[in-house]
């Protein structure tokens, strides 16, 4: 699934665009999905890609272009009122840019830039959803982002590997917060042993290897020792991690 230069592109060092293009789609998704907020969104997608392709990483870089291209063209769709005359500049502006980063990928690098394009796409689900406090969804999205990005880091070259070091911090931090409130909810816990479990079986990992396992403590069972036997309490969590 699925990077040239202009004169934005020596504003940041490269870790603040990666974060700044997470924190912008997170604050972006706090509202109501806007043209002028997808603009932006996309706009820092192309930006990042740009730093990317000043690294020579092609394959991120182009990640970061198929993420944009997609979002202009959506936003082309939904919104034809929207500054159809930019909008269609950008459309064609990136798919020569991809074309260009195609050319000077390898075979190896365009698997790479599958696998992160779906790293970016499943981020910014997990995201959006998180600010618009279903955090079920984001919890379910961004713990398969975590892996995703993983897997990906775990056979990429340390290049790629320093330059989504911010990125990766942010996905993990996302997560743990989205748990973390979705543990409050009255059904909170058993809601994450179940986004945990699925994962881990589509996967074919044990739960205890997800990056954001933590082990649910028994009163969070909603079943309280002083009024039950351990015994039982322990069954329930039995029950819950089979």
């Amino acid at each position: 699934m699925s990077l040239l230069r202009s004169r934005y592109s020596r504003l940041l060092p490269l870790p603040l665009v990666l974060i700044g293009w997470l924190m912008v789609s997170s604050v972006v998704s706090r509202a109501a999905d806007r043209p002028e907020e997808r603009w932006l969104h996309a706009f820092v997608l192309v930006h990042t890609g740009e730093q990317l392709a000043d690294q020579d990483l092609w394959s991120l870089a182009m990640a970061n272009y198929a993420a944009a291209l997609h979002q202009f063209e959506g936003l082309a769709k939904e919104f034809p009122g929207f500054q159809p005359r930019l909008v269609g500049y950008r459309v064609q502006d990136l798919r020569t840019r991809l074309r260009e980063a195609g050319e000077s990928m390898t075979g190896g690098d365009h698997d790479l830039a599958m696998n992160y394009e779906e790293v970016i796409e499943t981020a910014r689900i997990g995201t959006k959803s998180r600010y618009h406090l279903d955090f079920a969804t984001s919890y379910q999205h961004l713990i398969r982002a975590q892996w995703q990005l993983k897997d990906l880091l775990a056979n990429a070259p340390e290049k790629v590997v320093a330059a989504l070091e911010d990125q990766k911090k942010f996905i993990d931090e996302m997560t743990e917060s989205s748990r973390e409130w979705l543990m409050r909810e009255p059904e909170g816990p058993l809601m994450v042993h179940d986004i945990e479990k699925d994962f881990a079986v589509a996967a074919k990992i044990e739960m205890g290897d997800l990056p954001s396992f933590r082990d649910i403590e028994p009163s969070a069972s909603g079943m309280s020792s002083a009024l039950f036997p351990d015994s039982l309490v322990a069954q329930v969590r039995g029950r819950w991690y089979r």
